[in-house]
């Protein structure tokens, strides 16, 4: 009866949403000021839209999909406290004379807000958790990124915006026609919707959280490691396209960018789904910035991208856009067999589509972290990257992707593929991280998938690669019960060492651990005892102490200002 009822509900609202044909909506970007503080004001002014996105919510019945949901639960499961500057347990080892922040991003949903819908891993709000590490001692803060989702929803005290995981079904369709209103009804740029939860960039002295369906969302990283909203950059209103969550910092100092779109305006507007890009640093602007591929029928997952010394590298793989999974529930992005896994390769100093060369691997799969990538003496370039037959997105099981190491060999003259290897057929990897991109080195670094991992993210260890000797090099795993994160890698300029950091979680005992190996022989340095537990994330990276002071600088603090030194915070 009660269902009943919602669906009779359900017919009145889109009634009269027919009627008016979405013609009063206002379209005004929020400012502080209008975004109302008062949670039982907002609930009186929802809108005609919004209260149909609610209803719609309702019929979907999201308690029961997140109540077992694997990536709302156990380590997947958020946290709500933010905390600051808190001293971390040194349990065993010491901490090596290095000085930076190790800051790791991940998707961490709000459950303080109301009217919580249905979700996807990749949906929840960005939370930065930084390890400072000075003088021998470390520190842990972790907050949300105040993006303008993160504040919209915070004033209204709800999920307003839309999330990934609702849409399916009848109901989410309908969410699908509605949401670009919905959205537009707060968010001007849609460009600025998603959450900036995937990584983080340090580059010119700011500092950017990211998401590859965004342009990049700047904060003011301060001394105790928390966050100040600075904005959306758009590199002097040149950005008209999303960029990826892995922009690639080259040689020179240039920011080499990417990125794809499924939005069909943006797709028609500019010609096509993808968009490469280099950003000068001598010149301070952006270089180049154009559509490096024909125009095709289909959207492909272009998530990355790397480069060498004279070129930028992307792909176009055989995971293509896919809306069938609105009907029959799995991943909007989908292993097309009869579509092989082709290189674009971009001369650095290119300006137009038909300076790329497309070379064909002559075989199906998909990449999503490569390693690294160089040219040799002739001119070859070589890629390393963990290679997946049959990608799979839809995230609602425990069931993981196979990836293996593979070398590909490419001939940018002949655009032709010289050589395919699989470097190991029996250790499956992800999450990449190299000391060094673009250059031929000796050691890289991959997480290790298995099987003992309750999902994707999480890992049983990691391996280091020998990209001379061309071969797995050590395979560390960690100790029973207990699984990891991303390897970050950190390079000391002083000693020249190499470090691995590791976010780790102990099943037994409920407890985080923070890692750090020798990233040359895999030796255990030190194990530090988090205060707090650390959700299982996406990507992270190593700042410097140079860095930093460049940062604070840069936004006018002081770097000899006490980390404990308070700062208000707003989220509007």
């Amino acid at each position: 009866m009660k269902f009943n009822c919602l669906y009779q509900e359900l017919f009145l609202l889109l009634l009269q949403f027919q009627l008016r044909h979405v013609a009063s909506f206002s379209f005004k970007l929020p400012t502080p000021n209008s975004v109302s503080s008062s949670k039982s004001a907002a609930a009186k002014d929802k809108s005609f839209i919004q209260k149909l996105d609610r209803l719609l919510t309702k019929l979907q019945k999201p308690e029961d999909q997140r109540k077992d949901y694997l990536y709302l639960n156990g380590n997947y499961a958020p946290v709500s406290e933010e905390h600051t500057n808190v001293p971390v347990e040194i349990v065993s080892g010491k901490l090596p004379p290095i000085d930076g922040m190790f800051i790791r991003n991940g998707p961490n949903p709000d459950l303080t807000l109301e009217n919580q819908k249905k979700y996807h891993w990749f949906d929840g709000a960005g939370m930065l958790h930084n390890l400072r590490i000075t003088n021998g001692e470390a520190f842990y803060t972790n907050q949300f990124v105040p993006s303008l989702r993160f504040t919209i929803e915070k004033e209204l005290g709800e999920e307003y915006f839309v999330n990934l995981g609702e849409f399916k079904g009848v109901t989410g369709l309908i969410k699908a026609i509605i949401s670009y209103n919905l959205v537009r009804e707060k968010v001007a740029n849609l460009m600025t919707v998603s959450c900036p939860n995937t990584s983080c960039l340090m580059y010119n002295h700011k500092f950017y959280c990211l998401n590859e369906a965004n342009i990049p969302f700047e904060c003011q990283l301060l001394p105790d490691g928390r966050l100040l909203p600075v904005g959306y950059e758009t590199f002097g209103d040149v950005l008209d396209f999303p960029m990826s969550a892995h922009p690639k910092i080259d040689a020179n100092g240039d920011l080499l960018f990417h990125s794809y779109t499924t939005n069909v305006e943006i797709i028609e507007e500019q010609g096509g789904s993808m968009k490469v890009g280099r950003y000068c640093s001598k010149e301070g602007k952006v270089a180049s910035y154009f559509v490096p591929m024909e125009k095709t029928d289909y959207v492909s997952f272009a998530h990355n991208l790397i480069f060498t010394e004279n070129y930028s590298i992307i792909w176009d793989c055989s995971v293509h856009f896919d809306t069938a999974a609105m009907f029959d529930g799995g991943s909007y992005f989908r292993t097309k067999l009869d579509h092989n896994l082709r290189f674009g390769v971009i001369p650095k100093d290119a300006s137009s589509k038909e300076e790329t060369i497309w070379i064909d691997t002559g075989d199906p799969g998909a990449i999503v972290h490569p390693l690294n990538s160089w040219e040799e003496e002739d001119g070859t370039i070589v890629i390393w990257t963990p290679f997946c037959e049959d990608l799979d997105l839809t995230m609602n099981t425990e069931e993981i992707n196979t990836f293996l190491m593979t070398e590909y060999r490419l001939d940018p003259n002949t655009g032709k593929v010289i050589d395919k290897q699989i470097i190991d057929h029996n250790m499956n990897v992800e999450f990449s991280a190299a000391p060094t991109m673009g250059r031929k080195i000796q050691y890289g670094y991959t997480a290790i998938q298995c099987k003992s991992t309750p999902g994707e993210g999480c890992f049983a260890g990691f391996c280091i690669w020998d990209m001379l000797e061309r071969k797995l090099h050590k395979a560390i795993y960690y100790q029973d019960g207990e699984v990891g994160g991303e390897p970050m890698v950190l390079k000391d300029k002083a000693t020249d060492m190499v470090y691995i950091g590791i976010y780790t979680y102990n099943f037994e005992e409920e407890q985080t651990y923070f890692l750090l190996f020798d990233g040359n022989n895999g030796d255990l340095i030190t194990r530090l005892k988090m205060p707090y537990r650390v959700p299982f994330g996406f990507h992270g990276l190593w700042v410097t102490k140079e860095e930093l002071s460049g940062h604070f600088s840069h936004h006018g603090e002081k770097e000899s200002a006490s980390v404990t030194a308070s700062k208000e915070i707003s989220y509007v």
